[in-house]
């Protein structure tokens, strides 16, 4: 239970794991198209990493380099069940 708390405490964590859904991104990115605010969504990053959900890599070929974000396979499943819930509640 501790951990769906988290999770539920923690704004954007969810719409972060929605995103991430359709690929790495990086934080820039994910703030552009996303409505998640700046520090929700680094506190939602900071979360998902504790949890394991998500994983962050360096990108170095670019300048500046980019903290790309992506799923770890547990944060793939969990995404999937959300988004799964997310189609549930959008059926009329």
């Amino acid at each position: 239970m501790a951990l769906i708390k988290a999770l539920e405490t923690q704004s954007g964590a969810m719409r972060l794991l929605l995103y991430l859904t359709k690929g790495p991104s990086y934080v820039t990115l994910i703030l552009k198209e996303t409505d998640i605010p700046n520090i929700q969504l680094l506190r939602s990053v900071d979360l998902l990493l504790d949890l394991k959900l998500i994983q962050k890599k360096v990108d170095g070929s670019t300048y500046p380099k980019r903290n790309i974000i992506t799923l770890t396979n547990k944060g793939k499943q969990i995404a999937l069940r959300v988004k799964e819930i997310e189609g549930i509640l959008k059926e009329p």
